[in-house]
């Protein structure tokens, strides 16, 4: 071992490492010196991939998707109870308001309000997709106590009677019923997407 490190400083007895500038004083401890990390894959690892920050917002998107379909199954569970599927408007507006903060969190970049308000209604469509299949589960396994509370109907209204015991016009209100459900629940989402995305840009100036 040298008695004097390169950088003039005097080494200690049997000391492996410079206690000043930290060089190694043979090659066996050079050797335990862990390779550095390029700069390159820290920043990569660090940084969002930035093509999916810049990718437009829409289906073909696989992060909007994800997590308009995550924000479609937070929400249906909480619509289908009793007495919190009263409160659906605010949960549909919520569902496009967290579907950007998400997605705000795994790209690393701000959405515009078109494209907060696209994600929205993604999710709301993802959303009534998802409503209007647990309805026809919920409608075959309880479809005899949907019946009877139809025909029950029937018999306190004769206009009702005539849209029950027609399928046609029965298949007809059905349609028109999912059809307004479907545009309540893509608005709300919609909507609560566009000012999730208006808040954030709000809170992103501020700072």
């Amino acid at each position: 071992m040298p008695e004097y490190c390169t950088c003039g400083t005097k080494l200690v007895e049997d000391a492996r490492f410079c206690h000043r500038c930290g060089r190694p004083t043979t090659e066996l401890a050079a050797d335990l010196i862990p390779p550095a990390i390029p700069v390159a894959a820290v920043l990569k690892a660090t940084i969002p991939n930035p093509a999916l920050a810049q990718s437009p917002v829409s289906f073909s998107n696989p992060v909007a998707l994800r997590v308009a379909f995550l924000m479609s199954l937070a929400t249906i569970p909480v619509e289908l109870m009793p007495g919190l599927n009263a409160l659906f408007f605010i949960w549909w507006l919520g569902a496009g308001w967290c579907a950007v903060l998400l997605y705000r969190k795994l790209t690393g970049s701000s959405l515009s309000i078109r494209a907060g308000a696209r994600l929205g209604s993604i999710t709301g469509v993802l959303t009534f997709v998802g409503l209007a299949i647990g309805f026809a589960v919920t409608l075959l396994v309880a479809g005899s106590e949907f019946f009877s509370q139809m025909d029950d109907m029937a018999k306190k209204n004769p206009d009702a009677a005539q849209v029950i015991h027609d399928p046609t016009m029965m298949f007809v209100f059905l349609l028109l019923c999912l059809g307004i459900m479907g545009a309540v629940v893509v608005g709300l989402c919609t909507a609560g997407g566009a000012l999730g995305a208006r808040f954030t840009a709000r809170k992103v100036t501020a700072r």
